[in-house]
């Protein structure tokens, strides 16, 4: 099954220049956890995504405003992303390996067209429960270095 049969088709999009407030508003009209950050307004072209995680600890837990804080400043530039055309299988590895649980879907002009969920995989790719299972185990697994340094670090401010 090819990633296009089960993606969430033409997601909202920010851009880097957005407000992290915009962004936040975006997530809570649309239901959704990240949005993809493309160019501008006039060119789709994937610059990276923001998520409710970044949100919360670039922005409210370092106190930062969310109306004059930037997308820019907290989103991950350079997303993992896969294509409408791979495998559902493919983005799963990529899941599992990256620690991800969505992925922005790109076409051959890495425009957004789509996000692909675990849930999406779970709803709707008829994929064995056991690969499920083992995929969200790996991506619940704690992070360790940088991230994890970072996490002890806001902890104990």
């Amino acid at each position: 099954m090819k990633v296009n049969q089960i993606m969430t088709r033409n997601p909202v999009c920010c851009w880097p220049s957005s407000s992290t407030l915009s962004a936040a508003l975006l997530m809570q009209e649309s239901d959704t956890g990240i949005v993809p950050v493309i160019r501008d307004p006039f060119t789709p072209t994937l610059v990276g995504v923001v998520t409710d995680r970044d949100l919360c600890l670039h922005v409210v837990a370092a106190g930062r405003d969310p109306s004059s804080t930037w997308v820019d400043g907290c989103m991950t530039p350079d997303p993992i992303c896969c294509t409408e055309q791979d495998d559902v299988s493919f983005a799963l590895d990529l899941m599992k390996i990256h620690q991800i649980r969505r992925l922005p879907v790109v076409n051959e002009k890495h425009e957004v067209v789509g996000i692909v969920s675990l849930g999406d995989v779970i709803g709707k790719a008829g994929i064995e429960a056991s690969v499920i299972a083992a995929t969200l185990q790996k991506i619940c697994e704690p992070m360790h270095g940088t991230k994890q340094k970072a996490a002890r670090i806001i902890a104990a401010a």
